[in-house]
């Protein structure tokens, strides 16, 4: 190896005499001294390399610990000194890249990649262009070779020099070129010093395309501009890019240095252009994501940046991660403020819940607050946002309408789920002070992914469920309240119904401008003393009351018509008794009040019928008739006793799951949504415009397609009106009778009392009767006899009409799509009595015809079927 190395200045003299031999104008002298000098000048530079790179070893070891910086010089003078190093500048190069490499941490992590646009000299024999950078000569000769003196300076000019002198120009031209590129890059625009060519305008518009992206980002972050609009999450993002091209700068600075150093050697602007592609793909897309959330804000801002999370390159997938984590701590703290005390602090309108001012207590729960749709994450469910918004919700209602009730501090009541929120909230705080800037993602899941946040605002709402529902049931009785409502208002208290109507029959047969409600109280407050009623609890029977509702259309009322029960609410129980429930139990009250009086009074006609029975043994005349009369009673009450079985059977089991979800404790909104779907289910039954809005009303909410060419309001429309109308037929039925009644009962006294004065002429011994007397009664008789057919004609004239009403009205529940009503149907005409007396009755649409279809088509299902097990 040492014979090889001390034969090299005769190697290097032969190849230069070789080179030269067939080119007359230079000689080989001249070109043996001009490469031996530059040969040997190679080892200058290796020493200023060497100081440089000691330098920042020691200052990078001085930040950590000064005792590491002041070792590092001991050891590497020793190592110096004792020849042990034959490449000392290849030693301390490979030390501080590997110093200055990105660490595989959980902490942290580089944004942008590092600049290294030093070349190793030692790995190469000797340096020169970019040609020889490939020669596997060595360095060690040139220690054991005088240097040559400046000599080359007086040589003549010939090809050689003049290709030396345009690579020195050349050289100047692209450091000036990198250092123009190097400050494009953070968006300075400096003049070109000269004309480049269009490979290098190709590689530096690449680079300044970097001080595009700069100059957008630092227009979003700045905050005098216009189109960045206000909020603490988008303060947040802002934030986030902040950090972003702040690595920036600190990469940038860290190129700048080393293309400042030593005139950039090594450092070609293709190899900027290398060292751009990593930041100009990482600005680009945050540009993307900076410009897609424009004018954007609050949920609908994260929602943008969370496409981004979906992303299929892992590198965007992270940034979008970093940035949401970001601008969703405001998020964070303002949910779990919400969830834990009840209050918004939203000043930029970003929260997903909106807060309205001007509502009345009562009204709190149903129209205080609600969820800003357009607000919602896309990372959080429409159920999480209706749990949050429950939650928050019931610690308000807790807190204001409950206020008089003593604090709960059962442990583990409040706890559990604060301590989920909470070390969300600690968690994401200690990520985002932990890392900085420097941090790309944790190691765990964001809060916004994280499987607490599910579990937190599950337990947060079924915690905050249970007190609520706890108060109201304890403190405020609200099963008591649910069950009285049913009992008085929907006249499930049988014995107090009956007794209450037997009371007011005469008080409420007068017409409705002579009643006053302090009698009418005085005659409730008897009915509940005489009934089971007295046993309630007296916050139940202090809040029934009697109230009258005159009709607003002009004709005079009787007492009947403007009596009603009241129950009186207030306080949290408004909440779930508001204004629209009082005025659906109200017309189910007046449906079913109706209906009740109606069959006492046919009960009450037919008890006159059995005490008048009794005196018509001496007048056959009238027996045809009084017996076809008893039958359309009967029918009538038939009817009736049916419209009242079905309206309390349908709603039986909407009522059932009511109380027990009301005893099991579930949530409120579900309480409230029992609610209203056991009023909708009874007033279905009952026939009552006012449900039908509510049902429409749960399948607008429940997003349900109603069903084809139905329309549940003129439905309900019109099966209120055909019941009106049996309803009032059934009522004239009555009035028929009475009169009916009275003309048999005037009829019966005068023939008593003719009867009793033949006896008593009979006594005196005198004529039973005379001639005139007799004409008199041929006469009476006469016209009771055309009284009587009278009564006939109009019972005929009665049953038709009330029967023609009865089969449209067993039609139309046929017909109609609910299945309740079809059985009712069924149950109105299940001896086929109305459907032999119109042909209306046979369609394929009813419900036997459907009845027998789907039985058809069972058996013939499970003939098939049958059929195939055989094969």
């Amino acid at each position: 190896m040492d014979n090889s190395n001390s034969n090299v200045p005769g190697l290097l003299n032969k190849l230069c005499e070789r080179l030269t031999s067939k080119q007359e104008s230079v000689k080989s002298a001249e070109a043996y001294e001009l490469a031996l000098s530059y040969m040997t000048s190679i080892n200058e530079r290796p020493l200023a390399e060497e100081k440089i790179l000691c330098q920042k070893i020691h200052s990078h070891l001085s930040n950590i610990s000064s005792k590491d910086a002041d070792k590092f010089n001991e050891c590497f003078s020793k190592l110096k000194n004792a020849f042990v190093l034959n490449q000392p500048v290849a030693v301390l190069s490979l030390l501080l890249a590997l110093s200055e490499s990105p660490q595989a941490s959980n902490s942290t992590q580089q944004l942008f990649p590092l600049p290294n646009l030093n070349v190793d000299s030692s790995a190469v024999g000797f340096t020169g262009t970019a040609s020889s950078s490939k020669s596997t000569v060595g360095t060690s000769w040139g220690l054991n070779t005088p240097k040559q003196q400046a000599s080359s300076q007086s040589l003549p000019s010939n090809h050689s020099n003049m290709a030396i002198m345009t690579e020195s120009c050349n050289h100047v031209n692209e450091n000036a070129c990198v250092r123009d590129a190097v400050l494009a890059a953070t968006g300075v625009k400096p003049k070109p010093s000269c004309t480049l060519s269009r490979p290098v305008q190709i590689l530096y518009s690449r680079i300044a395309h970097l001080g595009f992206l700069h100059d957008k980002l630092k227009e979003f972050i700045d905050p005098t501009s216009v189109f960045t609009p206000r909020g603490l999450m988008v303060e947040g993002l802002v934030a986030a890019v902040r950090d972003e091209l702040t690595e920036y700068y600190r990469s940038v600075a860290l190129l700048q240095s080393q293309v400042c150093e030593n005139d950039c050697s090594g450092g070609t602007l293709r190899r900027v252009c290398v060292w751009a592609q990593d930041p100009l793909h990482r600005l680009t897309w945050l540009a993307t994501i900076v410009h897609s959330v424009q004018d954007k804000r609050g949920g609908a801002l994260a929602s943008c940046v969370h496409r981004f999370v979906h992303h299929g390159d892992e590198r965007i997938a992270a940034l979008a991660r970093r940035l949401l984590t970001a601008l969703t701590y405001p998020l964070l703290l303002m949910l779990t403020r919400w969830l834990l005390h009840g209050e918004i602090d939203d000043p930029y309108g970003e929260f997903l819940i909106e807060k309205r001012n001007k509502v009345s207590i009562d009204r709190m729960w149903h129209d205080k607050y609600r969820v800003r749709d357009w607000m919602i994450p896309s990372f959080m469910s429409r159920e999480q946002a209706a749990q949050i918004l429950a939650t928050g919700k019931s610690v308000v209602f807790m807190r204001k309408a409950c206020a008089n009730l003593p604090e709960q501090g059962e442990p583990g009541s409040e706890s559990d789920h604060a301590l989920h929120l909470q070390t969300l909230l600690a968690a994401h705080t200690r990520n985002g002070a932990s890392g900085g800037g420097m941090e790309e993602e944790s190691t765990g899941p964001a809060w916004w992914e994280a499987e607490g946040l599910r579990e937190g605002l599950e337990m947060a709402h079924a915690v905050a469920s249970q007190r609520l529902l706890a108060a109201l049931t304890t403190h405020h009785h609200l099963l008591d309240h649910l069950a009285a409502h049913r009992r008085y208002l929907l006249l499930a208290q049988g014995d107090f119904v009956h007794h209450l109507m037997t009371l007011l029959q005469d008080e409420l047969s007068k017409p409705a401008t002579s009643l006053y409600v302090h009698n009418l109280t005085c005659t409730l407050e008897a009915a509940v003393r005489a009934t089971n009623a007295q046993y309630e609890p007296p916050h139940v029977l202090a809040r029934l009351h009697v109230n009258l509702y005159p009709n607003c259309d002009g004709r005079e009322d009787s007492g009947w018509d403007v009596f009603a029960l009241q129950y009186r609410v207030d306080g949290p129980l408004g909440t779930l008794f508001p204004a629209t429930c009082a005025a659906q139990y109200r017309s189910l009250f007046t449906q079913l009040w109706r209906v009740k009086r109606i069959e006492y009074a046919l009960h009450d006609a037919w008890r006159d019928h059995t005490i008048l029975q009794k005196r018509l043994k001496g007048m056959p005349e009238v027996w045809s008739l009084m017996r076809r009369v008893s039958c359309l009673r009967a029918e009538a009450l038939r009817l009736c006793g049916a419209l009242q079985d079905a309206s309390c059977e349908g709603a039986e089991p909407a009522w059932a799951d009511l109380l027990a979800a009301a005893a099991e404790g579930h949530h409120l909104d579900k309480l409230l949504q029992l609610h209203h779907n056991a009023l909708d289910r009874h007033s279905i039954h009952a026939m009552i415009h006012h449900t039908t809005q509510g049902r429409a009303r749960s399948i607008l909410a429940n997003n349900l397609v109603p069903p084809l060419g139905t329309n549940l309001c003129v439905e309900i429309n019109e099966l209120q009106s055909y019941l009106g109308n049996v309803l009032n037929e059934t009522l004239a039925l009555r009035s028929f009778e009475t009169t009916l009644h009275t003309g048999i009962n005037a009829e019966l006294e005068r023939r008593e009392r003719y009867e009793a004065l033949k006896i008593e002429r009979a006594a005196r011994h005198e004529y039973a009767i005379t001639a005139a007397d007799e004409v008199q009664d041929k006469e009476r008789r006469k016209i009771f006899n055309q009284f009587l057919a009278s009564r006939k004609a109009d019972l005929n004239v009665w049953a038709r009409t009330y029967r023609g009403h009865v089969t449209t009205l067993i039609l139309k529940l046929a017909l109609h799509t609910e299945v309740s009503l079809q059985t009712l149907a069924f149950r109105l005409d299940y001896s086929d009595f109305y459907k032999r007396g119109d042909a209306k009755l046979h369609e394929p649409l009813t419900y036997q015809h459907k009845r027998l279809s789907e039985m058809g088509l069972h058996l013939a299902k499970t003939k098939l079927l049958d059929h195939m097990k055989k094969k």
